[in-house]
This record gives C-alpha cells, sequence and structure tokens, in this order.
C-alpha cells in the first residue's frame, strides 16, 4: 500500500516497537497493530521478513534511523514540549478541518463524511420521533383527565401520523450502507494524515519524528481508560499532562484513540 522508502521505514518502527516497552500495558499491542495496518499490503511481497530492519544505504535507512532514535528516546513531556504539542494539535486539526470541508462528494473522505452525518440524523430523529410521542402522549391524558374526549381523536391521528414517519425513517436508515473504501482510497487518507502530521510538527517547532512520538504519549495517556496503570512515563511527566489534561481533551475530541493515534477513517 505504501512506497518502498516508506515502507521500510515503518517496518524499521516495527522492529523497534518489539523491542521497547510501550506506554501502558493494553496500549503496546495498540500500537504495534497501528504500525502493522500502515504497512498492511507491503509485507506480503517483501523479500524481507517484517522483522528485518532496512539495509544500510537503503533510501530509508535514514528515516528509520530518526524515527528508532526518537521511539527509543522520546523528548521528555513537561511544560515547554506541552506547548508545542498543544501548537501542533491546533494546527492538525484546522488542517483537517480544511480537508473536510474541500473533500469532493466522491472522495473516501467525502463519502465517509456524508455516511457519517446520515448516521448522525438517523439517530437524532429517532429521539426526536421518542420525544415527539412522549409529549403526545402526555396531551392525551390531559385531555382525558379533563374530560374532553372529543378532542382526543386529533391527537391519535397525530400518533398514526408519527409512527408512519417512524417506520419511513427507520426502513431509510437500516438501508444506509457504510462506503467501500479501496487501497487507494487509503493510500489518499493516509497521505492526508502525514500532510497534517508534518503541519502539526512545523508549528510545534519539533522534528516530525519527534513530534509523532510526544502525540503518541500525551494522548495514550489522556485518554487512558480509567483502572489502567500508566508505564513509561516519570512522575513530573504524567504531572505534567495530568495539569492540562481538560484543555488537551477539548483538543482531541471522538478523533483520536488511546494508543495515541487519529481514529481511522471506516473505523
Amino acid at each position: 500500500m505504501m512506497g518502498s522508502s516508506r515502507s521500510l521505514a515503518a517496518l524499521a518502527v516495527l522492529v523497534v516497537a518489539l523491542a521497547v516497552p510501550a506506554t501502558s500495558n493494553a496500549q503496546f499491542g495498540r500500537l504495534k497493530k497501528k504500525v502493522q495496518d500502515r504497512i498492511t499490503g507491503d509485507t506480503a511481497h517483501a523479500s524481507a521478513p517484517a522483522s528485518s530492519a532496512p539495509t544500510s544505504g537503503s533510501s530509508g535507512d535514514a528515516d528509520a534511523k530518526a524515527r528508532q532514535d526518537a521511539w527509543q528516546h522520546p523528548v521528555a513531556i513537561s511544560a515547554a514540549t506541552l506547548d508545542g504539542f498543544i501548537k501542533g494539535m491546533k494546527a492538525e486539526n484546522a488542517e483537517r478541518a480544511k480537508y473536510v470541508a474541500s473533500a469532493p462528494a466522491t472522495s473516501a473522505m467525502g463519502r465517509w463524511n456524508a455516511y457519517q452525518s446520515e448516521k448522525a440524523k438517523c439517530e437524532t430523529g429517532r429521539a426526536r420521533a421518542d420525544s415527539a410521542q412522549l409529549a403526545i402522549q402526555k396531551q392525551m391524558m390531559a385531555e382525558a383527565t379533563a374530560g374532553k374526549s372529543d378532542n382526543i381523536q386529533k391527537y391519535t391521528d397525530s400518533m398514526t401520523a408519527l409512527g408512519q414517519a417512524e417506520q419511513a425513517r427507520q426502513q431509510r436508515c437500516n438501508n444506509l450502507a457504510r462506503p467501500q473504501l479501496t487501497e487507494d482510497d487509503y493510500k489518499a487518507v493516509h497521505a492526508e494524515e502525514d500532510r497534517e502530521e508534518a503541519a502539526g510538527a512545523a508549528a510545534a517547532g519539533i522534528s516530525p519524528f519527534v513530534y509523532a512520538r510526544l502525540k503518541e504519549r500525551v494522548i495514550a495517556y489522556t485518554l487512558m481508560p480509567s483502572g489502567w496503570q500508566p508505564s513509561g512515563y516519570s512522575p513530573d511527566e504524567l504531572h505534567a499532562i495530568d495539569s492540562r489534561k481538560a484543555e488537551i481533551k477539548s483538543l482531541l475530541g471522538k478523533d483520536f484513540n488511546n494508543s495515541g493515534q487519529r481514529n481511522p477513517i471506516g473505523s
């Protein structure tokens, strides 16, 4: 799915991931899966096994070393590096917003956004129908209690119309199909994610690989489920994140997961 240099670099990251402790007990598998997912389709045809790093002098060698260094020696999380992270996330979010707004309807993002929008309408419609039904029932009870039986029919008619509309909504929503994404779709999305992350690194004022590793660690701890015990962080790092966790969460919204990665399109 990726180009040869990108595949080699990603494979090298996987090698390191297998050798270095993750930032939480359950996070390790997710981070490793993320790397594997990004090279799906390449490893099946590679001449070297997935555990092999790029050979010296290969086109991905420099990037592989930079990734290894960023993984093995992550920059310490502090007030200063969190300032950079937050600037980077704001830049990423701005780039993502522009991308979503300008995505052609036929593109992977355009089709996925349309599907998500229709899903949201279905959920909102169901909630509104439930509220409307309860309101009509309440009015019917009030009229009956007041002895105004002549007015009951209009409420019965309203309930019938509401039921018919709800049946039509349910049929439309049940027939809503998830978009089928192709290999080219995923390549385009990965390229966009890389572009956004590069914009984030530039805004943060740190190298892309250092920024990516910092982002993974900050997000992973911020979104860590209650009851999980973090590992791989110093007490000072945890204190730095805790002091700004609300601010960080507001930047993440529902777009990221506790492996420190943006939720993939189609998930």
